[in-house]
């Protein structure tokens, strides 16, 4: 990773986890229901925010707080009928991005499975992202978000998604903002 802040966050999740027995805890009990990732996933664990909240932090920019807002959005909004995996929904977002860490979404060659997914293929359903600022956090120069989601239907069915997927964000310096980088955890 080319960023301090990025690298630390990345290092504080490996850390965690290899603190918790080196087995990252799931609520997943299927493999194969794990959604396909491009290599933007973090470990599926949550730095410790730092205890400092400087002024100029990214979360005092309300540009970039709806940046990553906008970006969470469109990288949980998924239809899996046109969809071939959930690194769709990331690339739609490249444009968000600096064109260095657009490049750096790369979608797997294998198409998503698992029964969250392949349910709402067959309903023919697409996700409908609830995005949060995840105000707990004060990294400096980063922004969290938690993303949750409804399947919904043309026909008005509805059923919650099995998970959430948590973005940290870091941003360039001027205006207009762009992503200079990301990871994410899903759980």
């Amino acid at each position: 990773m080319k960023h301090p802040t990025i690298l630390a966050l990345a290092l504080a999740a490996g850390l965690a986890t290899g603190i918790a027995g080196c087995t990252p805890a799931s609520n997943e009990t299927e493999p194969s229901s794990s959604p396909s990732v491009a290599p933007t996933t973090a470990s599926p664990t949550t730095p410790a925010p730092s205890t400092s909240h400087e002024h100029g932090d990214a979360v005092d920019d309300p540009a970039k707080i709806e940046l990553a807002k906008k970006a969470a959005t469109i990288m949980t909004t998924w239809n899996p009928t046109k969809d071939f995996n959930r690194t769709a929904a990331e690339l739609r977002a490249r444009p968000l991005m600096t064109p260095e860490r657009a490049k750096e979404v790369i979608a797997p060659e294998r198409p998503a499975t698992g029964v969250e997914w392949l349910t709402a293929a067959e309903k023919k359903a697409t996700s409908k992202p609830t995005v949060k600022l995840m105000t707990e956090h004060h990294e400096q120069n980063t922004i969290a978000v938690t993303a949750t989601w409804q399947w919904v239907t043309k026909d008005g069915e509805s059923w919650a998604g099995e998970g959430k997927q948590t973005f940290f964000f870091t941003f360039t310096d001027t205006e207009p903002y762009k992503i200079r980088d990301y990871v994410s955890s899903v759980r």
